[in-house]
Protein backbone atom coordinates (compact mmCIF):
# COMPACT_ATOMS: atom_id res chain seq x y z
CA UNK A 1 0.00 0.00 0.00
CA UNK A 2 2.32 2.50 0.97
CA UNK A 3 4.61 1.67 -2.48
CA UNK A 4 1.09 2.49 -4.34
CA UNK A 5 0.87 5.56 -2.39
CA UNK A 6 4.13 6.79 -3.44
CA UNK A 7 3.33 6.16 -7.20
CA UNK A 8 0.10 8.20 -7.32
CA UNK A 9 1.78 11.03 -5.70
CA UNK A 10 4.65 10.96 -7.80
CA UNK A 11 2.61 10.64 -10.43
CA UNK A 12 0.45 14.18 -9.03
CA UNK A 13 3.78 15.81 -8.80
CA UNK A 14 4.87 15.44 -12.54
CA UNK A 15 1.31 16.29 -13.91
CA UNK A 16 0.83 19.31 -11.89
CA UNK A 17 2.17 21.80 -13.88
CA UNK A 18 1.72 20.77 -17.29
CA UNK A 19 -1.78 20.10 -17.24
CA UNK A 20 -3.08 23.10 -15.63
CA UNK A 21 -1.53 24.92 -18.10
CA UNK A 22 -3.22 23.24 -20.64
CA UNK A 23 -6.75 24.33 -18.99
CA UNK A 24 -7.01 21.31 -17.30
CA UNK A 25 -9.50 22.16 -14.59
CA UNK A 26 -9.51 19.01 -12.71
CA UNK A 27 -6.67 19.37 -10.02
CA UNK A 28 -7.18 15.79 -8.76
CA UNK A 29 -4.44 13.73 -9.95
CA UNK A 30 -4.88 10.39 -7.49
CA UNK A 31 -6.85 7.61 -8.90
CA UNK A 32 -7.89 7.07 -5.34
CA UNK A 33 -9.16 10.52 -4.92
CA UNK A 34 -12.79 11.53 -5.56
CA UNK A 35 -13.54 14.58 -8.70
CA UNK A 36 -16.05 15.78 -10.81
CA UNK A 37 -14.87 16.39 -14.38
CA UNK A 38 -16.43 18.63 -17.24
CA UNK A 39 -15.72 17.69 -20.89
CA UNK A 40 -11.58 18.43 -21.86
CA UNK A 41 -10.61 18.23 -18.19
CA UNK A 42 -8.04 15.35 -17.29
CA UNK A 43 -9.51 11.96 -15.40
CA UNK A 44 -7.07 9.93 -13.63
CA UNK A 45 -8.07 6.10 -12.95
CA UNK A 46 -5.99 3.44 -12.98
CA UNK A 47 -5.16 -0.59 -13.74
CA UNK A 48 -4.08 -2.97 -11.50
CA UNK A 49 -2.67 -6.53 -12.76
CA UNK A 50 -2.77 -9.52 -10.49
CA UNK A 51 -4.04 -12.66 -10.04
CA UNK A 52 -8.05 -12.81 -10.37
CA UNK A 53 -8.34 -13.66 -6.74
CA UNK A 54 -6.62 -11.11 -5.42
CA UNK A 55 -9.39 -8.77 -6.26
CA UNK A 56 -11.44 -10.11 -3.65
CA UNK A 57 -12.07 -10.36 0.13
CA UNK A 58 -10.94 -13.12 1.97
CA UNK A 59 -14.12 -15.17 1.46
CA UNK A 60 -14.00 -14.55 -2.27
CA UNK A 61 -18.01 -12.90 -2.12
CA UNK A 62 -16.97 -9.01 -2.62
CA UNK A 63 -14.98 -7.53 -4.72
CA UNK A 64 -12.88 -4.19 -3.40
CA UNK A 65 -11.31 -1.52 -5.22
CA UNK A 66 -7.86 -1.24 -5.38
CA UNK A 67 -7.84 1.27 -3.58
CA UNK A 68 -9.71 -0.25 -0.21
CA UNK A 69 -7.56 -0.60 2.23
CA UNK A 70 -9.78 -3.73 3.43
CA UNK A 71 -8.52 -5.39 0.03
CA UNK A 72 -5.21 -6.98 1.53
CA UNK A 73 -4.34 -9.45 -1.10
CA UNK A 74 -2.92 -7.61 -3.76
CA UNK A 75 0.47 -6.97 -2.71
CA UNK A 76 3.89 -8.00 -4.39
CA UNK A 77 2.54 -10.06 -7.11
CA UNK A 78 0.93 -7.25 -8.89
CA UNK A 79 1.76 -4.51 -11.51
CA UNK A 80 -0.03 -0.81 -11.64
CA UNK A 81 -0.58 1.44 -14.70
CA UNK A 82 -1.92 4.80 -14.50
CA UNK A 83 -3.25 7.56 -16.96
CA UNK A 84 -4.65 10.37 -17.50
CA UNK A 85 -7.24 11.11 -20.49
CA UNK A 86 -9.08 13.57 -21.32
CA UNK A 87 -13.00 13.15 -20.78
CA UNK A 88 -14.90 12.26 -23.71
CA UNK A 89 -12.06 11.83 -26.03
CA UNK A 90 -11.40 8.50 -27.82
CA UNK A 91 -8.18 7.68 -26.67
CA UNK A 92 -5.70 4.78 -26.82
CA UNK A 93 -4.18 3.78 -23.88
CA UNK A 94 -1.29 1.06 -24.45
CA UNK A 95 0.77 -1.00 -22.14
CA UNK A 96 4.39 -1.95 -23.68
CA UNK A 97 4.89 -5.59 -22.85
CA UNK A 98 7.61 -6.39 -25.76
CA UNK A 99 10.77 -4.36 -24.96
CA UNK A 100 13.23 -5.87 -22.38
CA UNK A 101 12.63 -2.61 -20.35
CA UNK A 102 8.94 -3.25 -19.80
CA UNK A 103 8.20 -4.72 -16.08
CA UNK A 104 4.78 -6.38 -17.03
CA UNK A 105 4.84 -9.60 -19.00
CA UNK A 106 1.47 -11.22 -19.43
CA UNK A 107 1.03 -14.44 -17.68
CA UNK A 108 -1.43 -16.55 -15.46
CA UNK A 109 0.13 -14.66 -12.03
CA UNK A 110 -1.29 -11.33 -12.79
CA UNK A 111 -3.63 -12.38 -16.17
CA UNK A 112 -6.50 -10.20 -15.00
CA UNK A 113 -6.99 -6.79 -14.69
CA UNK A 114 -9.30 -4.37 -12.72
CA UNK A 115 -9.55 -0.79 -13.75
CA UNK A 116 -10.65 1.98 -10.96
CA UNK A 117 -10.76 5.21 -9.62
CA UNK A 118 -11.95 7.07 -6.67
CA UNK A 119 -12.74 6.37 -2.87
CA UNK A 120 -16.05 7.49 -1.11
CA UNK A 121 -17.10 7.07 -4.18
CA UNK A 122 -14.68 4.18 -5.30
CA UNK A 123 -15.67 2.36 -8.86
CA UNK A 124 -13.99 -0.69 -10.35
CA UNK A 125 -14.75 -2.82 -13.21
CA UNK A 126 -14.69 -6.41 -13.01
CA UNK A 127 -12.13 -8.34 -13.70
CA UNK A 128 -10.75 -8.96 -17.02
CA UNK A 129 -8.93 -12.26 -18.44
CA UNK A 130 -5.12 -10.25 -20.25
CA UNK A 131 -3.65 -13.55 -19.79
CA UNK A 132 -3.67 -17.29 -19.11
CA UNK A 133 -0.93 -20.15 -19.62
CA UNK A 134 -1.49 -20.42 -23.11
CA UNK A 135 -2.52 -16.85 -24.61
CA UNK A 136 -2.78 -12.75 -24.34
CA UNK A 137 -5.67 -11.04 -25.12
CA UNK A 138 -3.96 -7.71 -26.31
CA UNK A 139 -7.02 -5.75 -27.24
CA UNK A 140 -9.94 -4.11 -25.24
CA UNK A 141 -12.98 -1.61 -25.01
CA UNK A 142 -13.05 0.39 -21.42
CA UNK A 143 -16.66 3.00 -21.09
CA UNK A 144 -15.75 5.46 -18.48
CA UNK A 145 -19.65 6.31 -17.69
CA UNK A 146 -20.17 9.05 -15.15
CA UNK A 147 -23.33 10.94 -13.70
CA UNK A 148 -23.08 14.71 -13.41
CA UNK A 149 -19.53 14.42 -13.53
CA UNK A 150 -18.73 11.77 -11.37
CA UNK A 151 -17.55 8.44 -11.80
CA UNK A 152 -20.24 5.82 -11.55
CA UNK A 153 -18.87 2.54 -13.11
CA UNK A 154 -16.59 1.20 -15.46
CA UNK A 155 -16.82 -1.65 -17.88
CA UNK A 156 -15.15 -3.68 -20.26
CA UNK A 157 -17.02 -3.87 -23.73
CA UNK A 158 -16.66 -7.03 -25.69
CA UNK A 159 -16.57 -7.13 -29.64
CA UNK A 160 -17.09 -10.85 -30.06
CA UNK A 161 -14.10 -12.31 -32.21
CA UNK A 162 -14.85 -11.06 -35.66
CA UNK A 163 -11.84 -9.05 -36.33
CA UNK A 164 -10.11 -12.22 -35.83
CA UNK A 165 -11.71 -14.94 -37.54
CA UNK A 166 -9.91 -16.22 -40.07
CA UNK A 167 -6.26 -14.76 -38.62
CA UNK A 168 -3.85 -18.15 -37.88
CA UNK A 169 -2.09 -15.64 -35.05
CA UNK A 170 -5.42 -15.61 -33.24
CA UNK A 171 -8.07 -17.94 -31.47
CA UNK A 172 -11.17 -17.11 -30.38
CA UNK A 173 -11.58 -17.93 -26.57
CA UNK A 174 -15.60 -18.97 -25.12
CA UNK A 175 -16.48 -16.89 -28.34
CA UNK A 176 -16.11 -13.78 -27.12
CA UNK A 177 -12.39 -12.23 -26.97
CA UNK A 178 -9.43 -12.81 -29.88
CA UNK A 179 -6.60 -14.10 -28.14
CA UNK A 180 -2.59 -14.63 -29.29
CA UNK A 181 -0.99 -17.83 -28.44
CA UNK A 182 1.83 -16.50 -26.21
CA UNK A 183 4.55 -18.16 -27.56
CA UNK A 184 3.73 -15.90 -30.76
CA UNK A 185 4.64 -12.79 -28.74
CA UNK A 186 7.75 -10.88 -28.89
CA UNK A 187 8.61 -11.73 -25.35
CA UNK A 188 8.28 -14.97 -25.54
CA UNK A 189 10.36 -15.31 -28.83
CA UNK A 190 7.99 -14.97 -31.12
CA UNK A 191 7.61 -12.49 -33.68
CA UNK A 192 3.94 -10.87 -32.69
CA UNK A 193 4.35 -7.49 -30.52
CA UNK A 194 1.88 -8.70 -27.70
CA UNK A 195 1.49 -4.90 -26.12
CA UNK A 196 -1.92 -4.24 -25.11
CA UNK A 197 -3.99 -2.01 -26.50
CA UNK A 198 -7.30 -0.43 -24.19
CA UNK A 199 -9.40 1.83 -26.46
CA UNK A 200 -10.90 4.48 -24.02
CA UNK A 201 -14.42 5.88 -24.02
CA UNK A 202 -16.96 7.79 -21.59
CA UNK A 203 -20.95 7.95 -21.01
CA UNK A 204 -23.24 9.83 -18.82
CA UNK A 205 -23.44 13.34 -18.18
CA UNK A 206 -20.29 16.01 -17.34
CA UNK A 207 -20.43 18.48 -14.05
CA UNK A 208 -22.62 20.69 -16.37
CA UNK A 209 -25.14 18.03 -17.70
CA UNK A 210 -23.71 17.96 -20.93
CA UNK A 211 -24.33 14.81 -22.68
CA UNK A 212 -20.47 12.60 -22.92
CA UNK A 213 -20.92 11.32 -26.70
CA UNK A 214 -17.69 9.12 -27.04
CA UNK A 215 -18.65 6.08 -26.48
CA UNK A 216 -21.27 6.26 -29.31
CA UNK A 217 -19.02 7.06 -31.42
CA UNK A 218 -16.48 3.97 -30.33
CA UNK A 219 -19.74 2.21 -31.14
CA UNK A 220 -20.23 3.22 -34.79
CA UNK A 221 -16.30 2.52 -35.15
CA UNK A 222 -16.47 -1.12 -33.43
CA UNK A 223 -15.58 -2.98 -36.80
CA UNK A 224 -12.20 -0.67 -36.29
CA UNK A 225 -9.28 -0.69 -34.21
CA UNK A 226 -7.54 1.74 -33.17
CA UNK A 227 -4.59 -0.43 -31.70
CA UNK A 228 -4.41 -1.96 -35.32
CA UNK A 229 -4.13 1.53 -37.04
CA UNK A 230 -1.75 2.58 -34.74
CA UNK A 231 0.61 -0.38 -35.05
CA UNK A 232 0.08 0.44 -38.88
CA UNK A 233 1.47 3.90 -38.23
CA UNK A 234 4.07 2.45 -35.99
CA UNK A 235 5.57 -0.26 -37.96
CA UNK A 236 5.27 3.04 -41.04
CA UNK A 237 7.18 5.58 -39.06
CA UNK A 238 9.88 3.02 -38.36
CA UNK A 239 10.27 2.21 -41.99
CA UNK A 240 10.67 5.28 -43.29
CA UNK A 241 13.27 6.09 -40.18
CA UNK A 242 14.95 2.98 -40.93
CA UNK A 243 15.49 4.18 -44.33
CA UNK A 244 16.79 7.36 -43.45
CA UNK A 245 19.44 6.29 -41.34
Amino acid sequence: MARFLLLCFLFAAALTSSLTAAGDENQVYSPCSDSTVAIGDGFTFGIAFAAKDSFFGTNRSVQYSPCDRRRLSLNGNSELAVFRPKVDEITLLTINTSSSSSSYRPDSSKGYMVAFAGAKYAARSVPIMVADNDHVVTSFTLVLEFQKGRLENLFWKKDGCSKCTGDAKFVCLNKEECAIKRQSCKNQGGQVDCSLGIQLAFSGTDKHYTALNSWYEVANLKQYSLYGLYSNLKDSLSSQFSNIF
